[in-house]
């Protein structure tokens, strides 16, 4: 789903994703560093059904999908959420740019998601991340997201598993 509007922060903004953005965050949550704790897989596993989902993202009924960008225009960044059949609550995810790193550009997009789900009335919001994946569980932890449960999860058609948690932050 597509939003009209824009969500600024104070250094970035999220825009929605369109078709221009397929380049970059494929480079990006392909990247063996940049998306080692994304479901998604790497290049040699990308078959039609995923290139297809991938292409059409733009034009899901599932959530929303947005691209981070610094003030200056520069992307540097994705997010997304998916309510829940009530929108009372929803699932958010993330991936920042490495080259963006350690610089608070993820915690300034979670924040600015965050505020843009409240205003549209939800209770709570879920997050999953790989318990490896230490910079994004104490993003998650510093905003006030709270352990949930534990749970796995797979890359893409790959024989990789991660442990995760669920987090989740009422609102």
């Amino acid at each position: 789903m597509k939003i009209p509007d824009i969500i600024y922060g104070d250094r970035i903004f999220l825009r929605s994703y369109d078709k221009s953005d397929v380049a970059f965050v494929s480079k990006m949550w392909f990247d063996n560093e940049n998306g080692k704790y994304l479901s998604d897989p790497t290049p040699e596993f990308i078959d039609d059904v995923f290139q297809n989902v991938l292409d059409n993202i733009q034009d899901s009924d599932d959530g929303f999908y947005f691209v981070v960008c610094l003030n200056s225009g520069e992307r540097i960044g994705s997010a997304s959420t998916f309510p829940n059949d009530d929108k009372t609550e929803y699932d958010i995810g993330y991936c920042i740019h490495k080259d963006f790193w350690k610089k608070g550009y993820g915690t300034e997009a979670v924040s600015v998601l965050l505020d843009w789900i409240r205003c549209k009335g939800a209770k709570s919001v879920t997050a999953e991340a790989a318990i490896d994946n230490k910079g994004s569980c104490r993003l998650l932890e510093k905003l006030g997201f709270t352990v949930k449960e534990e749970t796995e999860f797979s890359k893409y058609h790959m024989d990789i598993r991660y442990k995760s948690y669920i987090y989740q932050k009422n609102l």
